[in-house]
């Protein structure tokens, strides 16, 4: 029994006692206008983008814990708007908002676009 809680023990201290809590790291770039990155657990990058007075703005990428992109687009005063890029293994999806509100959707099989 005494082996069990050491083990059951010993689980518990490695999956947090090794958890990393990562935090966003910011730069200032001009009075108004921070470059924030956003990090998963894993440390890779997970979003890249800017806020101007505290609002999300300019262009915003997504990545995914291996560091593939996932999507791509931009914000102005905190709204997404134009065209968004939404990337998965089999396909890219194009979005176009306009004032934060999807105003067209179209999806591209990958297959089709590397002419397979």
């Amino acid at each position: 029994m005494k082996n069990l809680a050491l083990i059951f023990g010993l689980f518990i201290f490695s999956a947090f006692g090794f958890a990393q809590e990562t935090q966003p790291v910011g730069e200032q770039i001009s009075e108004n206008t921070i470059k924030v990155t956003y990090y998963h657990s894993n440390g890779q990058v997970m979003h890249q983008g800017n806020y101007v007075d505290g609002k999300s703005d300019g262009l915003w990428k997504s990545f995914d814990e291996v560091g593939n992109l996932v999507s791509e687009g931009s914000f102005e005063q905190g709204k997404k708007v134009g065209l968004w890029n939404f990337y998965t293994t089999k396909a890219l999806s194009a979005v176009v908002y306009n004032d934060n509100a999807v105003a067209n959707v179209k999806k591209f099989n990958t297959d089709a676009l590397a002419g397979k």
